[in-house]
């Protein structure tokens, strides 16, 4: 991974550009006099270093000290605004650079960088480098609970996998003392004693850079302070950050947007991440697609996908899994008890926290992915083992379950809420497209159908009740559930179950056409790994491949009605409120057009292994 950085080998290009003097000569007698008439001055001229065939037209009004390299300026960049200007050096001062052909205008101080081909540096307060820049390389971040007990060893391009093994699966101490080992040399290849914009940035507008390393095709504007923080950037993605916006020691990834006086201090933004308008994000790692606006998030792992779009508060949180969502003025970060900060949470993927809700820690949800916390709801320290749950506020003239207790409805957001998590599993897909799998965040994958095979298995209760608690069955947490709950949610996960099991037998006759005269019951024998043949051991099977095939048809054809029911609901809902609902909103065509071709192909895939059985 760390020879592979794209550190490590544009390191090497620097270095070796910084290297080359061979090509480059003193100024003449006349070149010097040329400058100084342009408005020019420098302690000692013998320390500026020109290009072969340079030309002094392009310098104008600018102060020059210490060791400088400058080009053959020629042709012109576009500032912002689209406004043509010629390469060169205007109005500024530059100590010890080196500059390529770009343009450098209005600069206060330009002090220890380089600034490489086609780049823009326009009115900058300072941007200014001292000493060896490591670049964040091996520096810890702690998240969870502030206590500082798991940190994270990053550097620029680390990856979500690489923070899940050093989070969940800690190695052997020589393991860990030879990654160790790694990062300090990799730290040590990489290190330059100078700054860098890269090839094509525009860095314009902004107050302070220090210390940082400015990507190929960045655009910084606007900015009020970038401080020891790598921005990684490339023409094909490139990574913008822009109005009154604060970095500091940070490493910011590719296709990432910074804005509207956001501040990371002390955190990794991965690929395609925003922050915005106001957001906060300290001492924290987010994952690849993650959008956080006017929220705060603190001592946090936050998985890909997560969203945060209004105020809201999300601290000392382990989310690996991501996909989830937080509502205006959800406080998800009672994280200490008046004595320390030393407590966590672990949601689960796609949790949906709604507005106004109040999460009090330690609090783990990691077993109960695609759950929904109902608006207003305060939640008491737990740990929750139902999947596609509905927590909502409970009953405290109910008799038998203490007043503190929310209600839980296991299976709810399977059975009654198929629009939003199909529509959301289309967002994700369009989000993550490129840059995480649709693996990732599967409906089916496996560890949510382990969870939910899990659940199952514990809702098998030996005594009938009318209400339980985490005494009667286990993983409740703080939540009570009614019998006829119960039985929904036990119809719930056994569909669920047998839509996984009827997929993984039509594929495995799909893969293999010698298996189609096997009976249902005989394919199920196939089945490997032991999730697998565990729960089609539970799942009642027809008696021929035929019907089995049908029956997958009716399911995929139940659960598509179900996301246009629910979407008529909301349709229904909207006209009784609003006489002009239809021509104020739009229907989403893209996720429609998405569904039905989902269900399509589906369709067309099961006939044709019908048309195959015979």
């Amino acid at each position: 991974m760390l020879k592979n950085s794209v550190l490590s080998s544009l390191s090497e290009g620097l270095k070796a550009a910084k290297a080359n003097g061979g090509k480059f000569r003193s100024l003449s007698a006349e070149e010097i006099s040329a400058l100084e008439k342009d408005g020019n001055r420098c302690e000692d001229w013998s320390r500026v270093q020109v290009d072969a065939n340079f030309a002094p037209g392009r310098i104008r009004n600018s102060v020059f000290m210490g060791d400088v390299r400058l080009p053959a300026f020629y042709g012109t960049l576009l500032l912002p605004g689209d406004v043509s200007f010629p390469t060169g050096i205007y109005d500024s001062l530059v100590y010890n650079s080196i500059v390529e052909n770009a343009l450098v205008y209005k600069v206060g101080m330009l002090c220890n960088v380089l600034v490489r081909n086609s780049a823009v540096v326009q009115n900058v307060g300072s941007l200014v480098s001292s000493g060896k820049i490591n670049y964040m390389i091996g520096s810890s971040i702690a998240v969870g609970n502030e206590m500082g007990a798991r940190k994270v060893r990053v550097f620029p391009d680390i990856t979500a996998d690489l923070v899940d093994v050093q989070l969940f699966h800690k190695g052997e101490p020589d393991v860990e003392a030879a990654f160790d080992e790694q990062l300090k040399l990799f730290r040590e290849e990489t290190a330059l004693p100078f700054g860098v914009v890269g090839k094509g940035a525009v860095v314009s507008n902004t107050n302070i850079v220090r210390n940082s390393w400015i990507g190929s095709h960045a655009r910084i504007e606007g900015a009020s302070k970038i401080r020891n923080t790598v921005i990684l950037s490339s023409l094909e993605e490139s990574t913008h950050i822009y109005d009154s916006v604060i970095i500091e020691n940070s490493d910011v990834q590719m296709g990432v947007k910074v804005h509207t006086g956001a501040e990371v201090q002390g955190s990794v933004l991965m690929s395609r991440v925003k922050v915005g308008c106001k957001a906060i994000v300290k001492s924290s790692i987010l994952a690849p697609c993650c959008h956080i606006e006017e929220g705060e998030v603190n001592s946090s792992y936050v998985g890909p996908l997560v969203q945060m779009h209004h105020h809201s508060l999300l601290i000392a949180a382990l989310w690996p899994d991501g996909c989830g969502n937080i509502g205006y003025g959800a406080n998800v970060g009672s994280n200490h008890t008046g004595r320390m900060p030393d407590q966590e949470i672990m949601p689960g993927q796609g949790m949906f926290f709604g507005l106004g809700v109040n999460i009090k820690f330690p609090a783990n949800y990691r077993e109960s992915p695609y759950t929904l916390v109902a608006s207003g709801v305060t939640t008491l320290p737990q740990r929750l083992k139902f999947p596609f749950s509905l927590i909502r506020p409970g009953d405290p003239q109910l008799m038998g379950v203490p007043a503190r207790l929310n209600e839980i409805v296991p299976g709810w957001n399977y059975t009654r809420n198929a629009y939003a998590l199909d529509r959301n599993f289309f967002k994700y897909s369009q989000r993550g497209k490129g840059c995480v799998s649709a693996s990732f965040f599967g409906m089916f994958h496996p560890e949510t159908v382990r969870q939910v095979f899990d659940a199952y298995n514990r809702l098998q209760v030996t005594q009938v009740r009318d209400l339980y608690t985490k005494e009667h069955v286990d993983g409740l947490g703080e939540n009570f559930m009614r019998e006829r709950v119960r039985q929904d949610a036990l119809h719930a996960y056994s569909e669920y179950l047998e839509r996984y099991v009827l997929e993984l037998l039509i594929a495995l006759v799909e893969s293999d056409e010698t298996l189609l005269k096997q009976t249902p019951r005989e394919l199920r024998k196939l089945l490997t790994g032991d999730l697998n043949r565990d729960v089609a051991r539970v799942i009642a099977l027809p008696d021929t491949l035929d019907e089995l095939v049908k029956r997958y048809r009716i399911l995929e054809k139940n659960w598509f009605e179900n996301v246009f029911h629910g979407l008529d609901k909301d349709i229904e809902r909207g006209r009784e409120i609003f006489d002009d609902y239809d021509s104020a909103h739009p229907v989403d065509t893209a996720f429609l057009e998405w569904e039905k071709a989902r269900f399509e192909e589906s369709v067309k895939r099961l006939s044709n292994v019908l048309k195959n059985i015979g």
